[in-house]
């Protein structure tokens, strides 16, 4: 509808440009000869008519002939040759007064209108009001007034606490919001107040959003939503309207839920600096609005807000009174995962066989929405594969397509390299195998895949919130065996493992620097990561720490390869015949893992 009105708008001004033009713009040109020529035009007949104008003392003919105009001055003592010409020569002559001014002409005439004169006088008036009125409509569209009219409106939410799982625990403390919005009266009469502000944070894909529509849905009232990159503008004033127009919607609609996404786009920490001006004007409104004097206690509007950044948000803004409850919505456990699991595998086909379990044990790490992604690209790799329904392999491909891109299978490489991979990752393989704290071994292939050559991948059987020292030693092993078996095999190093040194470097720098993990385990190796004072230590001590425990864990995976020499080779000739190898066939060809317990009590000895 904006559009159609600027357009419309558009083509009034374009008419009445026009017309203006038209009314301003001189009568057609003549050309001026002499007196002699054009009398001597009327005395042959040369001519269609002629007209003698002017003034007495300065008079002009004018004669015609066609199309073709000529004009001459005319003294008053010739006007009677004039006259003779146009007889002999049979031409209608007329004289024509002066044309008076507009004014004296409408005064003459009694009040006529001459639509010419009137818009050569206001023509230019009413031609610039339109060009500013029709910026005005530009600027007002290009502000984005007319995009943010769908978010005042409200929608009845259809999510119900049903479609949310696997956060129990969030659920039931967001639920009672959903309770007070249905039935007041209970709570009211222990004295309890509906919370104003809720504030959801985490990372993203947990779910924060279904939650608040969850909420809407349940307490079957209207849903205001909107994202807070929405009242960011660079126009002043307008991200306040946006909110002032979008809590006076809601408070119209209440009882309501009014959801925020993202409000750290706007709820930032105040610095006071200019540039930040806007946004700033936006955040104080918002905070007037949450808790204002406009607040009616019987019409409750509930501000449900999600962010991945609490931290950066403005103090006055999760205060209590504003944002009375943060709920924290974090990654899935083994449990929450497989319950995610079932709802999004309601509507599809699951061969017999095929344990959810199993598929939540190889996802952890993974929020809600990367779940949803995986059992929807499942269904793309059973689909691919032309089976009925999805099985445990199509949810390997699947993890695997997420993690690392699809498989490049036209990437052409020679058998030197394709050897090298071959080894590379069989060691991966192997000493992740032999280590018993690292993550099984699901899958490890020869295949290209995304940026790699190939690809071990290992996934943990169960959530683990803590990490030993043993641990992050053996997961430092694993990654550094990809280089060691390189060595050990051709004696030569490649850019191979290039991406293993990366991710070696990181965790040692993490484990000598900020967990104490450092080598030789010693008071030293605690001071390394306390925090030091300006000019007594610096990062190169964490450095060094860093480097020792490297050149162990490398150390102590070349080692297992040697010994283990037999397996190496078998593995990747095996490897470089089947391109890839699965965790049963990893399984069959090193025998029974080594077991051990992570946090075993150490027995004392006398």
């Amino acid at each position: 509808m904006k559009r159609v009105r600027l357009a419309t708008a558009l083509a009034i001004l374009v008419v009445l440009a026009t017309m203006v033009i038209a009314a301003a713009a001189p009568a057609p040109s003549a050309t001026p000869v002499p007196l002699s020529v054009l009398i001597a035009r009327l005395a042959h007949g040369d001519a269609s008519s002629a007209v003698l104008s002017g003034q007495p003392g300065d008079l002009t003919l004018r004669v015609i002939n066609g199309g073709h105009t000529s004009t001459a001055p005319v003294l008053s003592e010739l006007s009677a040759n004039v006259l003779a010409a146009a007889e002999a020569g049979g031409v209608p002559l007329s004289v024509a007064r002066p044309a008076p001014t507009p004014v004296v002409a409408a005064a003459s005439s009694g009040g006529g209108f001459s639509i010419g004169a009137w818009m050569q006088t206001w023509g230019p008036l009413i031609l610039l009001a339109g060009l500013v009125a029709v910026s005005g409509l530009a600027l007002r569209a290009a502000g984005g007034g007319g995009r943010f009219r769908h978010r005042i409106r409200p929608v009845h939410s259809t999510t119900r606490f049903r479609d949310v799982a696997g956060i129990d625990e969030l659920r039931d403390d967001v639920a009672e919001i959903a309770h007070v919005l249905a039935s007041p009266a209970t709570y009211e009469a222990l004295g309890a107040t509906l919370p104003r502000g809720i504030i959801l944070h985490g990372p993203p894909g947990t779910g924060k959003t279904l939650l608040a529509r969850a909420v809407a849905g349940e307490a079957g009232v209207p849903f205001f939503s909107a994202s807070g990159s929405e009242f960011v503008e660079i126009y002043a004033g307008l991200g306040s309207r946006r909110i002032r127009a979008l809590f006076a919607a809601a408070r119209k609609a209440a009882p309501a839920v009014l959801y925020i996404d993202e409000i750290d786009a706007i709820g930032g920490k105040r610095t006071g600096h200019a540039a930040n001006g806007e946004r700033e004007q936006t955040l104080d409104q918002l905070l007037s609005e949450i808790d204002g004097f406009r607040t009616d206690p019987a019409k409750p509007v509930i501000v449900l807000a999600s962010t991945n950044r609490i931290d950066d948000l403005d103090p006055a803004l999760v205060r209590s009174g504003r944002f009375d409850r943060k709920i924290a919505v974090g990654l899935p456990d083994r449990r929450a995962r497989r319950e995610i699991l079932d709802v999004h595998l309601r509507t599809r086909p699951v061969a017999t066989g095929t344990d959810p379990d199993r598929v939540a044990a190889m996802t952890a790490g993974l929020a809600g929405a990367d779940l949803a992604a995986l059992c929807n690209e499942a269904s793309f790799e059973a689909a691919r594969a032309g089976d009925d329904a999805i099985d445990l392999s199509h949810f390997r491909r699947a993890l695997m397509r997420l993690a690392g891109g699809p498989e490049r299978r036209s990437r052409v490489m020679s058998y030197e390299e394709r050897r090298l991979v071959a080894y590379h990752e069989m060691g991966h393989a192997l000493v992740g195998y032999l280590s018993a704290t690292c993550d099984p071994v699901e899958r490890v292939t020869v295949i290209p895949q995304g940026h790699a050559l190939g690809v071990t991948v290992a996934l943990p059987t169960e959530d683990r919130f803590l990490a030993t020292r043993t641990e992050c030693m053996e997961r430092l092993r694993m990654l550094l065996a990809g280089r060691a078996a390189e060595e050990l095999v051709f004696g030569e190093c490649t850019s191979g493992a290039g991406d293993d040194l990366a991710r070696a470097a990181v965790l040692a720098r993490q484990m000598a620097g900020d967990l104490a993990m450092a080598e030789p385990r010693t008071d030293e190796s605690l001071l390394v990561a306390l925090p030091a004072a300006p000019g007594e230590r610096s990062a190169h001590d964490v450095e060094i720490a860093a480097q020792i425990l490297v050149r162990i864990a490398f150390e102590r995976a070349m080692q297992m390869l040697i010994a283990h020499r037999d397996l190496l080779e078998q593995g990747a000739v095996l490897l470089l015949t089947r391109e890839a190898l699965e965790s049963e066939d990893l399984a069959r060809l090193f025998g029974p893992r080594p077991g051990m317990s992570r946090l075993a009590p150490v027995t004392e000895t006398a």
